[in-house]
């Protein structure tokens, strides 16, 4: 078995772009995405200016992070070692967009499937070299065996002083790079005031480092074809969505094993919960490129992404869902007992298994954290106790109950907002990456919806209201619930927003 990699001399490089046009003609990409590319880097100041070139492409990793969180394993190593792609197998979830840390997956907008660079696999097997390889008028790139020690790519990596892009993520890349900057290997040691792609002019990412008018000559980007950002808006509504559904189940259960019953219990929390993860389910479905083949999850399944596993927690916790609200409405309220501990377990791991999912995406130092699964707890607790406090207001007039909800959502609370002052205020980032994205988040663009939103009016107020005592009334009960999903939506933009701010290539 073979590992194909490639040597890259970038003081032969002249950025004719010549590779790019190749791969582009024998894959047949479409305009506006790329399987490879050459990044360019301009430093100093006018008329002593450098300008670096950079081809950039899939570094074919011996621990391929993008293989490890494909969900219906789309993504596969072959067995000559080159990391291919199932193109009929792909959803478009587009997690393995999340996990490169090279930015090198794209979705193709012909087939709307994940497409990347494959080594020019097909030319491999016939014994013939890449596309790119062919065409490089000055022979920048070597390609072959590593693990022959006579081939010219192993002798190079072996006696040159050669570097590859971001070791500290352990990928074990196979692209290695001779005379290479660090201005151009690590997207965060250069500025981007602005940057053109095929013709257009676009402005630098929220995350990207600012220019320093005290260095005007730093290092920055001028040309570059960063993919776009995988996850958005859908995101951030599946996680609102999805911490209100199991949040309800969740205290529910709670309530019900300690003699808290009603209809509030019974009824609101199951309907509750079963409309929050219909509207979840839609809402994962219709944002894939390819819905119709969204049962792939379940019948095609990599049992390694976390992806997976989070699709059976949400059928079981849906499920569980329907099963205590039909048990409550034939009055079997032994049931209900016995039901109430598989309940709590699948609502915590419905909720707490985005952390491990998210912390797949290898390429987002920000959602590397350690207290994600905890944090998604919380945010599910407070959800769900200011979703049944709302609904003692609404229809259903259980104000027994309010105060043991209150005490639930003010301590989730606490849990939750403890946990972000810690992680994005007193914690030290332990990559530049990490703190580019906290940067955005303490003092950046987000910040006034973090401060002002999510920790003020999202966090304080409620806590204050829900324990500065019986004086509030039933209004400041409702405000303290309604103040709290506000701010617990502005989170999950937050943490969805500033994870993918930082550029990769």
């Amino acid at each position: 078995m073979a590992t194909y990699g490639f040597a890259i001399d970038l003081r032969k490089c002249i950025g004719c772009h010549a590779c790019t046009i190749a791969c582009k003609a024998e894959h047949q990409i479409p305009v506006g995405v790329n399987r490879c590319w050459v990044k360019t880097v301009e430093r100093g100041t006018f008329p002593d200016t450098t300008r670096l070139f950079f081809p950039v492409l899939c570094n074919q990793c011996t621990d391929a992070p993008c293989v490890t969180i494909c969900p219906t394993r789309a993504l596969y190593k072959r067995r000559d070692g080159i990391v291919d792609l199932h193109g009929d197998r792909c959803i478009g979830c587009r997690a393995c967009m999340e996990a490169c840390p090279y930015d090198q997956l794209f979705i193709d907008p012909n087939t709307r499937t994940a497409e990347k660079c494959n080594f020019c696999a097909n030319r491999v097997e016939n014994q013939l070299q890449p596309a790119c390889v062919i065409v490089c008028p000055t022979e920048c790139r070597i390609f072959g065996d590593l693990d022959d020690p006579d081939s010219e790519v192993a002798r190079i990596v072996r006696e040159e002083a050669i570097g590859v892009r971001k070791p500290e993520k352990r990928t074990g890349p196979n692209v290695f790079y001779v005379g290479a900057d660090d201005s151009v290997l690590r997207p965060e040691a250069s500025v981007r005031p602005l940057y053109y792609k095929e013709g257009q002019v676009h402005l630098r990412p929220l995350g990207a480092p600012a220019p320093d008018d005290d260095h005007p000559g730093d290092a920055r980007v001028d040309y570059d074809v960063p993919h776009e950002k995988p996850w958005g808006t859908d995101m951030v509504l599946y996680l609102f969505m999805k911490a209100i559904s199991t949040g309800v189940m969740l205290v529910a259960a709670l309530l019900w094993l300690r003699n808290t019953g009603g209809p509030l219990v019974k009824y609101a929390a199951p309907v509750i919960s079963i409309a929050f993860i219909s509207l979840t389910a839609v809402v994962l479905i219709a944002d894939l490129k390819r819905p119709e083949r969204f049962l792939y999850i379940l019948t095609k399944s990599n049992w390694r992404s976390w992806m997976v596993w989070g699709a059976w927690f949400l059928t079981v916790h849906g499920a569980l869902s329907a099963v205590w609200l039909l048990l409550a409405w034939l009055g079997r309220d032994d049931w209900l007992t016995i039901s109430s501990w598989p309940v709590i377990v699948t609502a915590i791991l419905a909720t707490s298994y985005t952390g491990f999912l998210f912390a797949q995406g290898l390429a987002r130092d920000l959602w590397q954290g350690p207290y994600a699964a905890i944090d998604l707890v919380a945010q599910s607790g407070a959800a769900g106790s200011a979703a049944l406090l709302l609904a003692t207001f609404v229809g259903i007039d259980q104000a027994a109950a309010r105060p043991v909800l209150s005490i639930m959502l003010g301590g989730s609370l606490v849990v939750h907002t403890g946990v972000l002052l810690v992680e994005q205020v007193i914690a030290r980032s332990p990559t530049r990456h990490h703190r580019m994205a906290v940067d955005t988040i303490r003092r950046g663009p987000l910040a006034p919806l973090f401060w002002g939103v999510v920790i003020a009016a999202g966090s304080l107020i409620p806590i204050s209201l829900l324990f500065g005592g019986m004086w509030i009334g039933a209004a400041g009960v409702a405000l303290a619930a309604l103040l709290a999903l506000a701010g617990s939506a502005a989170w999950e933009y937050i943490w969805v927003e500033a994870g993918q701010s930082v550029p990769l290539s």
